[in-house]
């Protein structure tokens, strides 16, 4: 882990990616689905991005930020290239999904700080 908290490490593949220490990365439907379930007490926000996505690398830093503001609220990073279920819906990249329950209850599209912290803001446990 280096100062920031981002883990460098190689992670197993029987369990979501880690990308922070309260940050997820999603692989698969399979992760997907139960990171939500997992999560359902609690509001989840997923960043659906891809590797090849400028947009999602030059926002990720204030997305990890933003993320450490709202420490009761769950995040994961989900790749749309691995993905096939979990990305139906999803029409921009990047793209911040808001659930709670396990079911989507709102969305920010595009790389928008201001607007991505005014919807963690009202979303927080």
């Amino acid at each position: 882990m280096d100062a920031d908290g981002i883990i460098l490490q190689p992670q197993p593949k029987d369990k979501p990616a880690m990308i922070a220490a309260h940050m997820a990365g999603l692989r698969t439907d399979d992760e997907f689905f139960t990171y939500l379930k997992e999560n359902k007490p609690n509001t989840a926000v997923i960043q659906f991005g891809a590797s090849w996505c400028t947009k999602c690398a030059e926002f990720f830093p204030t997305w990890y930020k933003l993320s450490k503001k709202y420490t009761q609220t769950k995040y994961a990073v989900a790749q749309v290239d691995t993905l096939k279920q979990a990305i139906r819906g999803v029409k921009y990249s990047p793209s911040f999904h808001f659930y709670r329950g396990g079911r989507l209850v709102d969305r920010v599209l595009g790389k928008e700080p201001q607007r991505l912290d005014d919807h963690l803001w009202m979303h927080q446990d």
